[in-house]
């Protein structure tokens, strides 16, 4: 155990803050409460999404009871490993209710929530917690008795306070280089159908050509610049009980990703069974082209690599260039332009997997330039995208950075080195003892039993819509509530269902289609949150 400064202490748990308390609520049946779900938790910020308001009747009983001030604690895989641990504030009443998966925190005085929060969100501390979890697999949880004995390094209450603000500013920095990281991605795919995009109107040459407009672009199709184009065995010509262990690649769906072949999910047949298939046989540098088109293109060239002869399965195109005419680069580069999309995005068929057919492939139509200005236009991708992908290996290593970063911060607060100290401050071992007579000294609460309140019944809901398409119908600013409504999630509401509703709000904000704004009255108090979609 490291040693602490001189005010300072090691102290369990359970003697700064009661560990599970029991219900301690003066509500009516019809009295609101905050619902809140454990997808509702942030587990990187701590924040609590919108919650919903509930009859207490409702949620009184089968879930986890907490007020204003406690700290929440998800106990289960793999919640607790990801951190889902908050502050819970502004709840409805004082009162939230949520998962029975959450352990509560409730500070006696000694420990403010906020430096209690941040030192279970350390890593180091989830890594202890998950060394004693027990129950089955994919089930484990945290024992609430380990909690209550875990030795906390308690600082003197007024330095807790400057820590937790102090931690709180430097999390803030790295949320928002996070944010920005979290943009790099999306600025980079979004850069690269850009470069596509101009290659394929010819932009992206102008200046090589000399000023001279699109010289030698002739306007042709798939079919024309192909040498041979074939899809892969259909039917009984291939099926599943065909693959072996080693033997001949099969090319699948799954290995044709954007602009690049993916060499997992590898499956074989046998050289026998090859032996019929002789004509779906790929070559290196054949242009390979997934017939299932839902968001984007997917096409990719067959490697030279690879250590085993490869045939193509059903689906996947294969367009094998006279390079007398077309280059594999380019032709593969042209076919991934947003363009290419734009146009056979409304030939496809098919409702649950949207596809083409090899004979809409190879009719599509597109503008051929010369030979030496398709040389010329793979090698300004290739150096565009090579800069990107590089980008992208920075983006990733800066990834990587932060989680450390935050968990020194934390080590160095919890070993009293972020913020000096002030011996005017009560000492921890001070506080503890003074507030343990206090307590002690204090008359104790008579327990009566309260009379029961009676349970409304649940009824089984299908959701009227998903939160986008009521976000988009209201076409503005709408209150979480409303919102909430309006896709069924009201009074009988699974859990399941908010559940859902809570995942669905929480991918909307990280794909940064979501803007969220706190209504507040006259006096700054919180009313509400309300909600709207981004403009595109």
């Amino acid at each position: 155990m490291s040693a602490l400064p001189e005010t300072w202490e090691h102290a369990p748990i359970s003697e700064v803050a009661e560990v599970n308390p029991r219900k301690d609520v003066e509500l009516t049946g019809d009295d609101l409460v905050s619902f809140v779900p454990m997808a509702a938790v942030d587990e990187v910020s701590g924040t609590i999404a919108t919650p919903i308001d509930r009859p207490y009747n409702e949620v009184s009983k089968g879930f986890t009871h907490f007020r204003d001030g406690d700290v929440i604690f998800a106990k289960i895989t793999p919640s607790m490993e990801n951190g889902k641990s908050a502050v819970a504030s502004n709840l409805t009443n004082g009162t939230g209710m949520g998962s029975t998966e959450f352990h509560v925190f409730r500070t006696n005085g000694t420990i403010k929530p906020e430096y209690l929060w941040h030192y279970v969100r350390q890593k180091t501390f989830r890594d202890d917690a998950q060394a004693v979890m027990s129950g089955a697999v994919g089930q484990q949880r945290v024992p609430a008795d380990w909690l209550k004995k875990h030795l906390i390094p308690l600082a003197p209450l007024p330095e807790q306070g400057r820590i937790a603000a102090k931690v709180d500013g430097l999390t803030e920095r790295t949320a928002r280089a996070r944010k920005d990281l979290d943009r790099i991605p999306i600025l980079i795919a979004r850069y690269k159908r850009r470069v596509l995009e101009l290659a394929a109107l010819g932009e992206l040459t102008k200046d090589w050509r000399k000023n001279i407009e699109r010289e030698g672009w002739n306007e042709v199709t798939v079919d024309e610049v192909a040498e041979t184009t074939f899809d892969g065995p259909f039917g009984s010509n291939l099926k599943s009980a065909d693959y072996v262990a080693k033997g001949v690649r099969v090319v699948r769906l799954e290995n044709i990703g954007s602009l690049s072949f993916i060499r997992e999910k590898e499956t074989y047949i046998s050289k026998k069974k090859y032996e019929g298939l002789r004509r779906h046989t790929l070559q290196a540098d054949d242009v390979l082209f997934s017939s299932f088109i839902a968001e984007e293109i997917r096409v990719c060239r067959l490697p030279d690599d690879l250590p085993t002869t490869a045939i193509n399965k059903a689906d996947c195109f294969c367009v094998r260039p006279n390079t007398d005419q077309c280059l594999p680069a380019f032709l593969t580069y042209r076919l991934a332009a947003p363009q290419t999309y734009d146009v056979l995005k409304d030939s496809v068929h098919g409702a649950t997997r949207p596809r083409i057919s090899l004979k809409q492939l190879k009719a599509f139509r597109f503008e051929l330039p010369s030979i030496d200005e398709q040389q010329e236009i793979v090698r300004r991708v290739e150096s565009a995208f090579g800069w990107l992908d590089r980008l992208a290996t920075d983006h990733a290593a800066a990834e990587r950075l932060l989680p450390r970063l935050e968990a020194a911060i934390l080590e160095k607060a919890f070993r009293g080195e972020l913020v000096p100290q002030d011996p005017n401050d009560e000492p921890a071992s001070e506080l503890l003892e003074r507030l343990k007579a206090e307590r002690a000294a204090a008359p104790k609460k008579k327990r009566g039993r309260k009379p029961g309140i009676p349970m409304a019944p649940r009824e089984t809901r299908t959701m009227a819509k998903n939160l986008q398409e009521a976000l988009a119908e209201a076409g503005g600013w709408i209150s979480a509530q409303d919102a909430f409504q309006s896709c069924g999630i009201g009074p009988g509401a699974s859990t399941e269902e908010i559940e859902a509703l809570y995942a669905e709000l929480r991918r909307l904000d990280k794909d940064g289609k979501l803007e969220t704004e706190a209504v507040n009255d006259k006096q700054g108090r919180k009313l509400h949150d309300r909600l709207r979609l981004k403009a595109a």
